[in-house]
Formats: C-alpha cells, structure tokens, sequence
C-alpha cells in the first residue's frame, strides 16, 4: 500500500464523497481453530475482554490482545466463521491483526495455546492465500451493483457472508476504518489483481479512486479511530483508551489482563484520551506535550490537518487529575513553539 496513488487531499475526500478502495492486504488473516468450535472460543475468550459469546456464524466483533497488566498487544476484529465450502481452509474463527504487529500476534497466540493448556488450537496465517481489499464511501454499494453483485445480499454490520463478484468467489465482511459505510472484501490470491482491476475499473465513472496511507490516516482520524503504535499500545489500556464499551468484565472466567483492569476500575484511571482542534493552522505530531495553566498534564498521539473540516485536529492523553472536558482550552508545544487547541467531543466526524 503506497502512502499515496495521487493527491492525498482527492483520495480523502473521494472516500468521502464517493468511494475509495484500499489495498489492505499487509494486514493479517489469522484462523484458529481445532475441530470443535467451542473449544476455540474459549480460547480465544480468555484472550480478549469482549464477551465471544455473543457471536454467532458470520457475526464479528472488535476487540483487543491485552497483556497481564491490562496494555493493549493489539487490537483486532475476531470473526466466527460460517460455513464456507469455497473457502475450506477458512474454520471456526478468524483473527484480522495489524500488519506491523502480525508475526508477533501470530507468536503469541502460538505461545497462549500452549500456557492456557489448548495444545489442540491451530493457528495459521493466510497471508500467501488470500488479499484483502476495503471498499468504502457512499457510493460502495453502487459500485458493487455495477458487477452484477445483487446487494440485497449485502452483510449487515460487523457480520460477514461469502459472494461471488463475477469471476471471484469472495468474503465480505461490513467493516471498515474511514467513518464511511462499506466493505473488507477477502479474495484468493490469484484473483485479486483480477478483482482490483474490476472494481476500479467500473467504479471509475462515479469517482472511485484508490486510496493510500496519507488518506487513509486522515480519514481515520477524522473518525477518532486508534491507530496501534500511536494512539494505543502496551502501555495503554483500553479504559485509558476510551475503549472500555469494548471491555465486558463481568463476562464468565477470566480473561488475560482483568485484574490489571479491575483494579483499575477501582483505582481510577491516571490518564484519559481526549480529540482536540488547533486554534493554528499547524500540525500536533505524536509526542508533541500538552499543558494546562503552564504545567505538562499529557502527549499528544496523532495529528493532522482535517480535509473535511479543514483545520488541526488530533488526539491524545492527559492526565485524570486535570480538570477538563469539552470546550476547554490547552496549550501544545508544537515544533517549541506552545499553540492553544480546544478540546472537543469524539469524534470528530461520524457519519
């Protein structure tokens, strides 16, 4: 995925007008499974602090790898499969990880099999099989009509259901991380160029564009959507995060990190994570410090310029203890010079 095909500022806002395709295919596909599907999620269940039981075939759900202390290894989307006669090496469950930290989710969950005794648990990396593409915008469902694709069969959201587009038999799942309505679509590798081509090629006329890492960072920002490494990481937890409707701890059993987030819970929380536009026509870059009445109460995480709106906006934690909410003014120390920014509801676009 190439930080840009064109013009950044196009490709935002071709997603937000009308679609944008992206080519996600560095993240990773990850099936576990055993042979007995309940046994694979009570694996995968004491991973997570969502509540698996609430899945059902082809229903997903956002979620997180925590660490004992309650820090987030990873965020992922975990997908109960249905069954899938054309995609046989699809079982029981699917992990989608980020690109940047695949091998290592992939060693942990190996290494969790092994430390929560479920010597049975497969884990394998479909990334030599399969491609995954993000077709998102407005109009993604026009574009999926112009193959012949009837989308009455669309999935609803978070659930996912297999298709065939022309000559591609294929997965759609209704996810995304642009703010906008759409689909991540799972092909076989040897038809994903076919399928790239296609979908490009009809959705041109209507303004399909395909989208690289500039646009797809401002997009997710605009939508307040962590990024891993940035805004989340180890050393946060997804209370601190302003993740905690993700955080299910009264679910059954115990989960890795759930002391750490009951007590916690019960502690109070050192930091929180706040949106924040700049009153300056100038860019936040993480670890850029923020302060309040001329003392440092925390960092910024990400930052840019908004193309929807048009002025800095950006993200990050300060610390519980300074009184603050929307409307407020803080001070960041951009490049050494300190800008005012004002604190604002997140997100900061929502469709």
């Amino acid at each position: 995925m190439p930080l840009q095909y064109g013009k950044v500022l196009e490709e935002h806002h071709a997603v937000r007008q009308a679609a944008g395709l992206f080519d996600i295919s560095h993240m990773a596909l990850v099936v576990v499974s055993c042979g007995d599907v309940e046994t694979s999620r009570a694996f995968l269940d004491r991973l997570v602090a969502q509540d698996l039981r609430k899945l059902f075939p082809g229903k997903a759900i956002y979620t997180q790898f925590l660490n004992e202390q309650g820090g987030i290894i990873d965020d992922v989307i975990v997908y109960m499969l249905p069954n899938l006669p054309a995609f046989p090496e699809f079982q029981e469950f699917m992990v989608i990880c980020n690109a940047a930290n695949a091998q290592r989710d992939l060693d942990w969950l190996r290494t969790q099999s092994k430390a929560l005794h479920y010597p049975q648990i497969q884990v394998q990396d479909l990334y030599e099989q399969a491609s995954l593409f993000a077709l998102q915008g407005p109009l993604f469902a026009d574009i999926l009509a112009r193959t012949g694709f009837d989308t009455d069969y669309l999935p609803k959201r978070f659930q996912l259901s297999d298709a065939t587009i022309q000559e591609a038999s294929v997965l759609l799942s209704r996810t995304g991380y642009t703010g906008e309505d759409g689909v991540e679509i799972i092909v076989p590798a040897a038809k994903a160029e076919y399928l790239w081509d296609l979908l490009l090629d009809l959705g041109k006329p209507v303004g399909l564009q395909p989208i690289g890492l500039g646009a797809r960072d401002t997009l997710r920002l605009e939508a307040a959507y962590p990024l891993h490494g940035h805004d989340i990481s180890e050393s946060d937890t997804p209370l601190e995060a302003g993740l905690a409707w993700s955080v299910k701890l009264n679910k059954p059993g115990d989960f890795i990190g759930k002391q750490a987030l009951l007590q916690q819970q019960e502690k109070g929380l050192d930091k929180e994570f706040y949106c924040f536009t700049i009153n300056k026509r100038t860019i936040a870059r993480q670890h850029d410090i923020i302060y309040k009445n001329g003392a440092p109460v925390g960092t910024v995480t990400s930052g840019s310029i908004s193309p929807l709106f048009n002025v800095p906006i950006g993200m990050g934690y300060i610390r519980s203890q300074t009184v603050i909410g929307p409307g407020d003014t803080i001070q960041i120390r951009v490049r050494g010079v300190d800008v005012d920014a004002e604190i604002v509801e997140r997100p900061f676009y929502q469709k």
